[in-house]
């Protein structure tokens, strides 16, 4: 909370600043010193019953009436954020952030180092309705929930189901995403002093390619193939029809084009 939300009376969850994890104490805000982030409270329960002192405006941490939300909600956090960090890996993740930005929602993308996704429901619930996800998004992960704000979190493994259905869904848009970046890299990589973009683009080759997958992308390439191949059956197949119609040098000189000489 910041010094001006802070008001002189009220009972507020205090926590030392260097305790990120540690209890949540029932303190009254009792004087407002007005320099410094300083404020003076009382404790009004254990372990300090009665203490008065000067603490920092940031170690306030929520109104006391909002005490069993928090803490409901830091808990589940805590469980949520565990599991994450034992799921996926760096391209995943890089790939799933990857696809889940280019749907244009800028709120969602996978950041932290646990692969966790923070958004709000709303956003969430757009991408669900364009990735065709019949479930509620809420249930993409066991350890999933919705904050007193309104802040869905999602451990690793289901940020990934909500990208590989929104890449299945929407792949041209994954795609252009995909090939903007990589078209950026390359050409700002040969500015003076960014060579080291190149090496950011090789570093992010796996988890483009991996999003290309999920984007269908080498369904499309083996149906490519398969028609390249069908074409390829029909020229030979009107090589040997102008060979036997005595068109002998056209039919080699397509015959070459075909082979690549």
């Amino acid at each position: 909370m910041t010094g001006s939300e802070i008001k002189v009376g009220q009972k507020y969850g205090f926590r030392l600043k260097y305790s990120a994890s540690g209890p949540l104490l029932e303190v009254q805000v009792i004087e407002k010193v007005g320099r410094k982030g300083m404020i003076k409270i009382r404790h009004l329960g254990p372990p300090h019953l009665g203490l008065e002192e000067f603490v920092k405006t940031s170690s306030i941490i929520i109104p006391w009436k909002e005490q069993k939300a928090f803490m409901r909600d830091e808990e589940r956090l805590h469980a949520a954020r565990q599991a994450s960090a034992k799921e996926g890996d760096r391209v995943r993740q890089e790939a799933t952030s990857t696809v889940l930005e280019s749907s244009g929602e800028s709120q969602a993308a996978v950041y932290r180092a646990d692969g966790m996704l923070d958004v709000p429901l709303e956003v969430a619930q757009r991408l669900a309705v364009r990735a065709g996800l019949a479930e509620p998004i809420e249930r993409l992960h066991p350890f999933s929930f919705v904050d007193r704000h309104g802040v869905l979190h999602v451990p690793y493994l289901g940020a990934e189901r909500l990208a590989r259905a929104f890449a299945a869904a929407e792949p041209e848009l994954v795609l252009r995403e995909i090939e903007n970046h990589e078209l950026q890299l390359k050409s700002e990589g040969y500015e003076p002093g960014n060579r080291y973009l190149h090496d950011l683009l090789r570093d992010y080759q796996p988890s483009y390619a991996l999003a290309r997958q999920w984007a269908g992308l080498e369904k499309e390439i083996e149906q490519l193939r398969k028609e390249i191949e069908r074409l390829r059956v029909l020229v030979r197949s009107a090589v040997g029809e102008l060979k036997s119609l005595g068109a002998e040098r056209k039919a080699l000189r397509i015959e070459r084009a075909l082979d690549g000489q």
